[in-house]
């Protein structure tokens, strides 16, 4: 009989060493949306069809740099906060602690970019972009 009840105990202590290791893994590995904080700071309309939307994300404090998505699409109707839901929907074409320094649509149809500063990420399934990045 004692020999049932210590498995029956090395069973349970068994089980609820996994399932705390499986919960501190989840925890652990928990990556928060990190647009969640982003302000609509400025929106450029390149053509009729075609805006530019800046956002911005300074909540990172003193230890990470403030940081600037950009995001080409349509006319984006509504305040500034249906505006950011809907672009965080899209991936951004920039993503960076930099500006960009110009953006025009050139005569076959093209967005060209020009931009300047420390470059996070660039969207490339963007068809008919161009890129002109400087350090």
């Amino acid at each position: 009989m004692p020999f049932k009840t210590a498995i029956k105990w090395i069973h349970r202590l068994v089980t609820v060493s996994l399932l705390a290791l499986v919960i501190g893994f989840l925890w652990l590995n928990h990556q928060p949306n990190q647009r969640n904080n982003d302000e609509l700071q400025r929106v450029y309309k390149l053509s009729d069809s075609v805006w530019l939307y800046m956002t911005v994300n300074n909540q990172g404090g003193t230890t990470v740099p403030t940081i600037y998505r950009y995001y080409l699409s349509e006319s984006i109707a509504g305040k500034d906060t249906d505006v950011i839901h809907q672009l965080a929907m899209k991936s951004p074409v920039i993503e960076g602690t930099g500006t960009i320094t110009s953006a025009s649509i050139d005569t076959n149809g093209e967005v060209k970019i020009a931009y300047s500063g420390k470059v996070i990420s660039i969207e490339n399934n963007i068809s008919s972009l161009r890129f002109s990045v400087k350090p």
